[in-house]
């Protein structure tokens, strides 16, 4: 499922099963104290959004179907009790999860190099956004594994560091990516080393980026690209780019909640409210997606559920800062995690969307079950 190799409606049949197998253990274990931080804030987010129905024109079933698009907010909680039973079927997961993001790493640099072709594959078996995001999730993983290995076990590990970094930057050409991957090493670095050798590296980091947009022509190609688009939207209004079209939908979703700031226009209106808006020519482009995150919460909750999402992420910053004293691979993957789910929602819907969301149940489940076999005592330090 992480290398997008299979139809949603196949991993989706699949996640469901696992969902249903997993709610006779929820109820079985489930307690208050045992949901975390996060999951109660998502909670929180969707028991809004799921209000928010009250006031949507669309229909309860219309609207209830783009409320299941936020389902990762009960499903976490779940599956992570579930999995606080399960240790083997913890660690399996965790050992597929890794597979399958080896493997999208290979058959994206087989795609990129020409070493061979899949139908409807360019550089990578899924979306450029979705496998940005797979990838610096893969490098968090490698770069905390080195941490905790010595010898050629570590070398290896920052040698896949390395070749994520290079797959991200010249084999696709996704955007999020480049600023994924940089934060997930800046921030492996602040977390893993002192003040002064952090610096130094950091400014080793920066170095070998700089070098890197000097030297990596595809790199180096995108980013004047969005530069030279962002410029022309400004100054020609010519929004007939990736970039251009998104900054229209963010002028248009601004629009909408500006009219409407308090609640939203409801979860089963945003769609409509964006056409309505390209009907009467207010917006050029038609979208029922304006590929932000937080700006979808604006829209369909108001500024209630924007601070709702935003406290959904930092929450799971905080409980990776509470919890890296009893298990630091866990805290520092929280923190840095947070980092590229922020990075994503600025420019991508990323739980409204399907591939970032499905990746975020395994992960997040798997990481709140760890964080849960925590004592009261320990947890809060």
């Amino acid at each position: 499922m992480f290398s997008c190799w299979f139809p949603t409606g196949f991993s989706a049949t699949f996640s469901s099963l696992a969902f249903f197998f997993a709610l006779p253990l929820f109820f079985y274990r489930v307690q208050w104290a045992t949901i975390g931080l996060f999951e109660k804030a998502g909670l929180a987010l969707f028991g809004w959004l799921s209000l928010s129905i009250l006031w949507s024109q669309a229909g309860v079933l219309e609207s209830l179907g783009y409320l299941s698009e936020y389902r990762i907010y009960f499903m976490v909680p779940v599956i992570s009790v579930a999995l606080r039973c399960l240790p083997a079927t913890t660690k399996w997961s965790v050992v597929a999860a890794l597979t399958g993001g080896i493997v999208a790493l290979i058959a994206s640099y087989g795609l990129g190099l020409g070493f061979w072709t899949i139908e409807g594959a360019l550089y990578s078996m899924g979306a450029k956004i979705y496998h940005g995001f797979i990838m610096s999730t893969l490098m968090l993983v490698a770069l905390l594994i080195a941490r905790n290995m010595t010898g050629v076990h570590r070398a290896g590990f920052i040698l896949l560091s390395i070749l994520i970094a290079y797959n991200v930057l010249n084999i696709e050409t996704g955007r999020t990516g480049y600023l994924q991957v940089i934060a997930t090493i800046l921030i492996f670095l602040g977390l893993t080393f002192g003040r002064k050798q952090a610096f130094i590296l950091v400014v080793i980091t920066a170095f070998s980026f700089g070098t890197a947009y000097w030297t990596l022509e595809r790199f180096n190609g995108r980013v004047n690209e969005t530069l030279a688009n962002v410029e022309r939207v400004f100054l020609s209004d010519d929004i007939r780019s990736s970039t251009g079209h998104r900054l229209e939908f963010y002028r248009g979703a601004l629009k909408i909640a500006g009219e409407n700031p308090l609640v939203g226009v409801g979860v089963g209106d945003v769609s409509s409210e964006l056409a309505n808006l390209a009907k009467k020519g207010e917006i050029r482009v038609t979208t029922d997606n304006v590929h932000s995150e937080f700006l979808n919460m604006l829209i369909a909750g108001g500024a209630p559920a924007l601070f709702l999402f935003l406290g959904f992420v930092c929450s799971i910053v905080w409980t990776g800062v509470l919890n890296r004293r009893r298990d630091a691979a866990v805290g520092d993957a929280l923190i840095t995690l947070a980092a590229i789910v922020f990075i994503s929602a600025l420019f991508n819907s990323t739980i409204k969307d399907y591939g970032e969301k499905h990746a975020l149940i395994i992960i997040l489940s798997i990481l709140a079950s760890k964080v849960n076999f925590l004592p009261r005592r320990e947890f809060i330090g």
